[in-house]
């Protein structure tokens, strides 16, 4: 963008046109064109304050000129500022999100290839990581056979302000029924749960249901979260499960 030059000469056009002004009966000493000295000394005043007045108006633009792009520039900083620290911050959860998939994965691969019956603690570090990776402060892992709409299993994290989770089988029955891939349910103690089921087609399926803090609806990767649901399923449901 080009520089605009500094606006001082402002002040010396009007002190050339003020000097010029008060100099008018000097510069007329006899009359022309039919006109009197007086009319003369008139009409130079009248024409000075007309330049005056030109000049401030040609000002006012190149005021008007400048504050705009400044304005511009200003707006384009903001702007290129927010987009870098979105980008960042997108950055930086995808590599929480990385880093939290790969210490589940690898944990539930070394118990699986144990051989032995899997803890209840790894299930919980399912439900806590996926948590984590969306900020909720509460998340249950529940096992449920659908056919009998009885519960083989839960998992529970929380460090909010839930303790339990109130949420009928026969409503997640009915997220299966309808082909969703997620859904937000209000539990019986008026509680909102976003809930994902697992992908294998099987009567027993597991289910995550996660609590956001202060009913905030934000961002959520269902596809980062249908990874952590459908790992415990699969693990559920291995010989060795519980």
């Amino acid at each position: 963008m080009s520089r605009v030059p500094k606006l001082e000469w402002i002040s010396l056009v009007y002190l050339a046109l003020f000097v010029l002004a008060v100099l008018s009966p000097s510069i007329h000493t006899q009359g022309y064109f039919g006109l009197t000295e007086t009319r003369l000394e008139e009409l130079s005043i009248f024409l000075f304050g007309l330049a005056g007045l030109a000049t401030f108006s040609v000002y006012e633009r190149i005021v008007e000129r400048r504050v705009k792009e400044k304005e511009e520039v200003e707006m384009d900083y903001n702007r290129a500022k927010k987009e870098l620290i979105e980008s960042y911050t997108y950055i930086g959860s995808v590599n929480r999100k990385i880093e939290l998939l790969k210490k589940v994965t690898n944990t539930a691969s070394l118990s699986v290839g144990d051989g032995k019956k899997l803890p209840k603690e790894l299930f919980q570090a399912i439900a806590q990581n996926a948590a984590a990776s969306i900020g909720a402060d509460a998340a249950l892992l529940r096992f449920v056979t659908l056919s009998k709409l009885r519960t083989d299993g839960e998992h529970m994290h929380a460090s909010g302000g839930v303790r339990a989770v109130r949420v009928p089988n026969k409503d997640l029955q009915a997220i299966v029924e309808g082909g969703v891939q997620h859904a937000f349910i209000r539990s019986e103690d008026g509680f909102e749960f976003l809930a994902i089921p697992s992908d294998r087609k099987a009567d027993t399926k597991a289910f995550m249901l996660l609590h956001l803090p202060n009913d905030q609806i934000q961002e959520i990767d269902v596809s980062l979260l249908k990874v952590f649901v459908n790992q415990a399923d699969m693990l559920f449901t291995a010989p060795q499960g519980l």
